[in-house]
């Protein structure tokens, strides 16, 4: 009978020894700690170990750990080993809030071997001990919620001064570099100027102004204030003076010096004068008026925009000085006039004479 035993007992473990070596696979589970304290994050770590022929399947991402939650799982990718084996891992992060010993439960890994036959092997349980974070043998008061404790005072290493000395040097860093930074903003935009000829800039204004439907929201003294500012933009641009600074009577002086032509200027000061009205009067105007003044603005645009540019001559800056009279001597009288005056005055004179006595010549002829 003991012989029966031993010789059935030897089959078995032949019959298993073959199968692993057919199978020709392994799996090894192992921890990064088995003693943990509540809230702890374990390692969980499984390595299989197979020949070339066999394909692992990974177990799913929800796989059961007994009372241990997985926060996060990933798979290894598969390594090439020597003599024609592959290895793979499985990495799982877990914890428990629970004290005790616990048991990470065996983990079934799916493969199949060369002839596609779909086989399971399993990985050893492992025993865990989950600890309370309150020392073994704590008095009952340490678990009592106390009070909190009164707040520390620091001691400052600085004087009061040095500290109102530091803050103010902060603070007025903070400020030269705000202004700086908006005076340089500033003379960026001051700087660019638009390349567009006046009159395409104007009429590209005029369009936006029509998409603002400045009228329909009742904004009448906004829009005859963008409208005059167009206008005022396009003069300035094209005649080349500060019409944005210029009241409209001084407009109507300086299109006057410069041979503007005498019909459309009147109709523009008209213009000009009427939306003055409107803006700073509460002048209302009629229901048409508004777009007629919008058509009034592009037709004077278009109509000025190939009058060439004509700047009025500066007057020569020449002052008439008088001889000095004296008895003494005749050409002490020029000893005090500039440098050349003497002989340009003396020109003049003769200019005079010579065109008096031409007129005269010719009553007699």
């Amino acid at each position: 009978m003991t012989s029966l035993r031993i010789i059935g007992i030897l089959c078995i473990c032949f019959l298993t020894m073959g199968m692993v070596i057919a199978d020709d696979i392994s799996v090894t589970a192992s921890v990064s700690r088995q003693t943990a304290y509540i809230g702890d994050l374990i390692d969980y770590t499984i390595t299989v170990n197979y020949s070339s022929g066999i394909t692992v399947t990974p177990p799913a991402a929800g796989k059961n750990l007994g009372q241990f939650d997985v926060k996060d799982y990933r798979v290894g990718e598969e390594k090439e080993l020597d003599g024609d084996r592959r290895e793979q891992n499985l990495w799982f992060e877990m914890r428990t809030f629970t004290t005790g010993e616990y048991v990470i439960p065996s983990l079934e890994i799916e493969y199949f071997t060369v002839d596609s036959t779909r086989k399971v092997i399993s990985s050893d349980p492992i025993k865990i001990n989950i600890k309370s974070v309150i020392a073994d043998g704590s008095e009952s008061d340490t678990l009592q919620i106390r009070d909190i404790k009164e707040q520390a005072s620091l001691k400052s290493g600085l004087p009061l001064w040095a500290v109102l000395t530091l803050v103010g040097a902060i603070i007025g860093g903070m400020s030269f570099l705000i202004w700086w930074w908006l005076k340089r903003q500033q003379r960026e935009e001051e700087e660019y100027v638009d390349p567009r000829p006046a009159w395409e800039i104007a009429f590209t204004d005029l369009a936006l102004l029509k998409e603002k439907d400045l009228l329909e929201q009742g904004e009448i003294k906004l829009y005859y204030l963008e409208l005059t500012n167009i206008i005022r933009r396009y003069l300035g641009k094209k005649f080349e003076f500060d019409a944005m600074d210029l009241t409209t009577s001084e407009i109507d002086e300086y299109l006057n010096s410069i041979e503007f032509p005498d019909t459309i200027c009147r109709e523009f000061i008209e213009f000009l004068a009427d939306a003055d009205l409107i803006k700073f009067a509460k002048h209302k105007p009629e229901a048409d008026q508004p777009d007629e003044d919008w058509q009034k603005t592009y037709r004077f645009i278009n109509d000025t925009k190939d009058i060439p540019v004509i700047k009025p001559e500066p007057e020569p800056d020449v002052k008439y000085i008088p001889p000095i009279q004296t008895d003494e001597n005749t050409d002490d009288e020029w000893r005090y006039a500039p440098p050349g005056y003497k002989d340009m005055m003396l020109a003049i004179d003769q200019s005079s004479t010579d065109s008096a006595d031409t007129a005269e010549e010719e009553a007699r002829e």
